[in-house]
């Protein structure tokens, strides 16, 4: 019994680091969201890697902020970026910088284009950030303040993850055509 216990569980995380290792960078990112980025907005670029704070988020947090996976059950790969909007710009006087940093998700289209979703819009964020995306495989989640509540996803959903802090799901909902949020950790 013990020996197909370990074999799951090495099954599964594997399967789990793979899931993660599978995830795009920007520099991998299809010609039509690159344009779908510069639509939405002409000085958003993805948050890079270098731009997340390796002390606060970890090594593993420390890739550039794309997430691909069908997000709303239609079949096609849609992809989620943390999207920081212009240079960063030097905080009075201080050594820190911040710029505005955008969480969109673009869902793919039959025709190629992609429809964006502004999930949320943070100003002033200092760079190196301590915000984060992440893959919420479907399932299962516990809501952070009350852990009796449980959503289950029916597809993968975006973690939003202040790193030592709140973390938030965004899922989508058919029936009101837009993603909603829930609070995993407060």
């Amino acid at each position: 019994m013990h020996v197909l216990a370990l074999a799951a569980w090495l099954l599964w995380s594997g399967a789990t680091r793979a899931g993660a290792a599978e995830q795009p960078s920007a520099a991998d990112l299809p010609a039509g969201l690159r344009e779908a980025i510069t639509r939405l907005h002409p000085a958003a670029a993805v948050l890079g890697a270098d731009e997340i704070l390796v002390e606060r988020c970890g090594a593993e947090r420390r890739r550039d902020q794309v997430v691909r996976a069908d997000f709303n059950g239609d079949g096609r790969a849609d992809y989620a970026v943390l999207l920081r909007i212009g240079e960063p710009t030097a905080i009075a006087g201080e050594a820190l910088k911040s710029a505005s940093v955008w969480a969109v998700v673009f869902l793919a289209r039959r025709d190629g284009l992609y429809r964006p979703f502004i999930l949320f819009k943070s100003e002033e964020v200092m760079i190196p950030s301590r915000q984060v995306i992440a893959l919420q495989p479907s399932g299962l989640v516990h809501h952070g303040a009350h852990p009796e509540r449980v959503l289950t996803l029916k597809q993968p959903g975006i973690a939003s993850i202040l790193c030592e802090g709140t973390e938030k799901v965004y899922y989508w909902v058919s029936r009101g055509q837009t993603f909603r949020e829930y609070l995993t950790r407060e």
